[in-house]
């Protein structure tokens, strides 16, 4: 008995959740066209800022952050540099963030280094963001 009011509960709430309209996916971001679509969402965004930030302007944010966190763990974390090897050149002197330092502005350089490098647009996103951040001469090694 109990068995077949489990089932008529799941039934009927199986029933009510599809006429229930969900939110969109969260995008993921995986080439640097998506990178630069969802961080020119968030640039757009900030000239007028209406109501909460939309999924992609988030995605963008999202981005950003983990990239600096990974870089911060890579450097710091001692089982990571036992993994990933220590290098002896400092990553935050590599860092070129003179300037800007919003979200918002970040965005807007990783916009502005996609439409200045169009063949970043078809690799990775970390490429389009690593060239947009790591590229302080004479740091850069051609591997950007």
């Amino acid at each position: 008995m109990a068995l077949m009011g489990f089932g008529l509960v799941f039934g009927l709430t199986l029933a009510l959740t599809a006429f229930v309209q969900t939110g969109e996916a969260r995008p993921r971001i995986s080439t640097g066209r998506e990178l630069y679509d969802a961080c020119k969402v968030l640039s757009a965004w900030h000239l007028n800022p209406v109501g909460h930030a939309p999924i992609p302007a988030r995605s963008c944010r999202q981005y950003i952050v983990n990239y600096f966190t990974v870089i911060h763990y890579l450097h710091t974390d001692e089982a990571a540099k036992k993994i990933f090897g220590n290098s002896a050149k400092d990553p935050y002197a590599c860092l070129n963030l003179d300037g800007p330092r919003s979200y918002d502005q970040l965005a807007s350089r990783i916009v502005r280094t996609a439409e200045w490098h169009p063949e970043l647009m078809d690799a990775d996103a970390v490429k389009l963001i690593s060239r947009t951040f790591l590229d302080r001469p004479p740091c850069s090694d051609g591997t950007n």
